[in-house]
């Protein structure tokens, strides 16, 4: 079995979001819709993404300099 953790860093401050996705597109999708309801729904654009340590279910997506999301792809035995 496998799901997806988020982890935001909305202006500076981290937070892990304590729930898990069924897929990775699920979390994007919720990791937009926390970012615009944070900025009173502002465009949020996604400005960069990469791997985390060459591992592609480990990905950071930047919004900007204070603002980024994590995924992170976790597999049960």
């Amino acid at each position: 079995m496998k799901y997806y953790t988020l982890e935001t860093i909305n202006n500076g401050h981290a937070a892990t979001i304590s729930k898990q996705f069924h897929t990775r597109d699920e979390a994007i999708n919720y990791a937009f819709a926390y970012f615009e309801h944070k900025y009173l729904n502002e465009n949020i654009a996604l400005t960069d993404e990469f791997e985390i340590g060459d591992n592609k279910h480990n990905v950071e997506y930047v919004l900007d300099y204070k603002n980024r999301f994590r995924i992170n792809r976790v597999q049960l035995a």
